[in-house]
């Protein structure tokens, strides 16, 4: 059991050793070690989640398409506060433990919301990329079972996408993180990269603001904050998921920013 004064996190359980996989749980994983808060990972296994939620009293916090409710992780007690969602979570840490450093800028969560919600949506799109995500063993036939359940489907392998059409996912994905990389860069217009066929005349290409010099790992300032980790979560999935080789690949692209990332971000990675 964890001390009084430690948080339990809920977060799913993967195969030996235990690590965070999943995109929203690393988020918060991120956030509590930024805080520097004490806090126990309680690791669930993916087909005991509903059942750990609802003995806790946090319903679920999603639904699927045919109305059954969707219970995930991430989920925490903070000292008898119970929280069952990443964005939400991340709140309650910065107005809960103010003294510790501050996930969000003054007058910033409108805007938080709105790029976690477009962060994911890049992200949710590409998914079928990640192929060999890291579940134990022991539940994989049930966990397999469970997220064809989701995508409304008799079994996984009838949405694993071709050859070709894995090619054309990693070109799109390629593509929207080439937007996404305009955000740090502060360029955030609709002009092109030169990278894409038929592109922005070089001519009329957007340049980074004055004291901007285009390469920095951080959304804004010189710290990290939470948006931070919305991208640098979603990293840390696909990092674990994908093929080596593809991974490589993204780590590469658009200057090497989305590499330099998550290497930035190793001492937050941390498992307690």
């Amino acid at each position: 059991m964890a001390p009084a004064d430690d948080i339990v996190f809920y977060d799913i359980a993967s195969k030996q050793p235990l690590t965070t996989f999943g995109p929203n749980p690393w988020k918060t994983r991120l956030a509590l070690n930024f805080k520097g808060l004490p806090y126990k990972t309680q690791w669930v296994q993916m087909p005991d989640i509903s059942k750990v939620r609802e003995e806790l009293g946090i319903p679920a916090n999603r639904t699927l398409p045919d109305g059954t409710p969707y219970h995930t992780l991430p989920a925490m007690n903070d000292n008898g506060t119970l929280v069952g969602d990443s964005f939400e979570i991340a709140l309650h840490l910065d107005a809960a433990h103010p003294n510790t450093p501050r996930l969000f800028r003054p007058n910033t969560y409108g805007l938080t919301a709105a790029f976690n919600a477009y962060v994911d949506g890049i992200f949710t799109k590409h998914v079928g990329l990640s192929t060999k995500m890291p579940f134990d063993a022991a539940v994989e036939e049930e966990v397999m079972a469970i997220f064809a359940k989701r995508a409304g489907v008799e079994k996984l392998d009838d949405v694993q996408p071709s050859e070709e059409e894995r090619k054309s996912l990693l070109s799109t994905f390629e593509s929207a993180l080439g937007e996404l990389a305009k955000a740090y860069q502060h360029t955030g217009g609709t002009t092109d990269w030169i990278w894409r066929p038929n592109g922005t005349d070089q001519a009329q290409r957007q340049r980074p603001p004055a004291g901007r010099k285009g390469t920095e790992i951080q959304l804004d300032g010189d710290e990290f904050v939470y948006a931070d980790f919305i991208v640098g979560a979603w990293l840390k999935m696909m990092e674990g998921s994908i093929p080596d080789n593809e991974w490589q690949l993204v780590r590469g692209w658009h200057g090497g920013i989305w590499g330099r990332l998550v290497d930035a971000l190793e001492p937050l990675t941390v498992m307690r």
